[in-house]
C-alpha cells in the first residue's frame, strides 16, 4: 500500500506574484467592466426594494448551503462526525477560493486536518481525491445538461452548444478514464504509459518539466478505488446537492428581484450559473471574483434579463452564498484550534494518570 504525499508547497513569491495579479484583475473587473453592464446604484435600488419574506428565503438558502457542504465528507468516510467533517471541508474551501490556484494548498489542509481527527493516510487520501473527482465531473457535466433543457424547453442554445459538447466530451473521456484506473493498477499503469507522451507535449508547450503521471495513477487506483467502487452512490448524491445549493441561491436572488418568470426562466438560469462556473475551473482570481461574476451577469442580461437587475443578482449572490462560506471557513479553522488544543489537553492528562 503506498502512503499518500502531500502537495508541495508554492513558493512564497510565486504565491504573493499570482494573488497581486489575480487581485488586480478582480478590482479592473469590478472597478471598470461592472459599471459597463449597469448601475451600481439601480442595483443597490434593486436589492434594497426586495420584500422582506425573500430577505428570509435568502438567508434560508445561504444556510442550507453551509450545512450540506461537509456532507460529501460524511460519504466519502463512513463514520466521519459532522464536526470534523465541517470543519475539513469549510476550511477547504477557505483556502482554495482565498489564493488563486490554492487547490493543491487546500488538498495539503485537509489531509492535515483528517488526520487531526484521526483518519488514516490512505483513507484522507482517497476521500480527497474522490471528492475532488465528482466536482470536477459535475462542473464539466452541468452546461451540457443546461443545455438539454433548454433544448427540451424549446430555448434557444446558441453560443452554449460548443462549451456543452466540450465539456460532456471530457466529462465522457474523464469517466472512461477513471473505469480503466478503477480496474486494476496494472490498467491504472497501463493507462498512465499511454496518456504520459500526451502529458509531456502539453507541458513542453508550458516550458516546463513533465511529470511521471503513472505513479500518480496507480496511488489513485489503490487508495481511492475500493471508496469510489462501494460508495458511489452516496458521493454522487453529497457532491450533487453541494453543487446545487449555490445555485438555489442565484435563484432566490433572481426570484427576490422579480424576473420570473419573465425575462428568463429556471433553466435559464441554471444554464447561466453552470456555465459561468466553468470559470473555476480556471482560478485567475481568488474564489473566481470578477470572472466568474462577469461572465454570469453578461449570461443574464444575453437571456433578456435587464442589466442593472443582473448586476444585482449577481452581488446577492456573492453577498449571501460566496461570502458567508468564507466566513464560516474562517470559524472552522478556529474550530480546529480549539479541538487541537482540548486534545492536547485530554493526552496531557491522560500521561500524567
Amino acid at each position: 500500500m503506498s502512503t499518500p504525499t502531500t502537495p508541495k508547497p508554492r513558493s512564497r513569491k510565486r504565491t504573493v506574484i499570482t494573488a497581486i495579479v489575480g487581485l488586480v484583475i478582480m478590482v479592473a473587473v469590478f472597478a471598470f467592466l461592472f459599471p459597463s453592464f449597469g448601475s451600481y446604484g439601480k442595483a443597490f435600488q434593486s436589492i434594497l426594494a426586495m420584500p422582506w419574506y425573500w430577505a428570509l428565503v435568502l438567508v434560508a438558502t445561504g444556510l442550507l448551503n453551509i450545512v450540506v457542504y461537509p456532507l460529501t465528507a460524511m460519504a466519502a468516510i463512513p463514520g466521519l462526525g459532522y464536526r470534523a467533517a465541517f470543519v475539513d471541508r469549510q476550511a477547504g474551501f477557505l483556502v482554495s477560493n482565498v489564493i488563486p490556484g490554492g487547490g493543491a494548498i487546500a488538498v495539503g489542509t485537509q489531509y492535515a486536518i483528517l488526520s487531526k481527527y484521526g483518519v488514516p493516510p490512505t483513507k484522507s487520501a482517497a476521500a480527497v481525491s474522490a471528492d475532488a473527482i465528482w466536482t470536477y465531473l459535475m462542473v464539466l457535466g452541468t452546461p451540457a445538461l443546461a443545455v438539454i433543457l433548454l433544448v427540451m424547453e424549446g430555448r434557444s442554445t446558441a453560443g452554449f452548444l460548443t462549451a456543452a459538447i466540450v465539456g460532456a466530451l471530457i466529462v465522457v473521456v474523464s469517466v472512461i478514464g477513471i473505469w480503466l484506473m478503477l480496474r486494476s493498477t496494472e490498467s491504472a499503469r497501463n493507462l498512465g504509459r499511454r496518456l504520459q507522451p500526451l502529458v509531456t507535449w502539453g507541458y513542453r508547450l508550458i516550458r516546463k518539466q513533465a511529470p511521471d503521471i503513472t505513479p500518480t495513477l496507480v496511488n489513485f487506483s489503490i487508495e481511492a478505488g475500493d471508496l469510489m467502487k462501494s460508495r458511489w452512490l452516496p458521493l454522487t448524491v453529497t457532491n450533487a446537492a453541494a453543487q446545487i445549493t449555490p445555485f438555489f441561491v442565484l435563484i432566490a436572488a433572481l426570484a427576490a428581484l422579480g424576473v420570473f418568470p419573465h425575462p428568463i426562466s429556471p433553466i435559464e438560469a441554471f444554464a447561466a450559473f453552470s456555465l459561468a462556473l466553468l470559470l473555476t475551473s480556471f482560478p485567475i482570481t481568488p474564489g473566481g471574483l470578477g470572472t466568474v461574476d462577469a461572465a454570469l451577469v453578461l449570461l443574464l442580461t444575453g437571456f433578456g434579463i435587464p442589466n442593472s437587475t443582473a448586476v444585482a443578482a449577481d452581488l446577492i449572490w456573492r453577498l449571501v452564498w460566496f461570502l458567508p462560506q468564507i466566513l464560516v471557513g474562517l470559524g472552522a479553522f478556529g474550530l480546529y484550534s480549539f479541538d487541537a488544543r482540548r486534545r492536547r489537553r485530554k493526552e496531557s492528562a491522560a500521561l500524567q494518570d
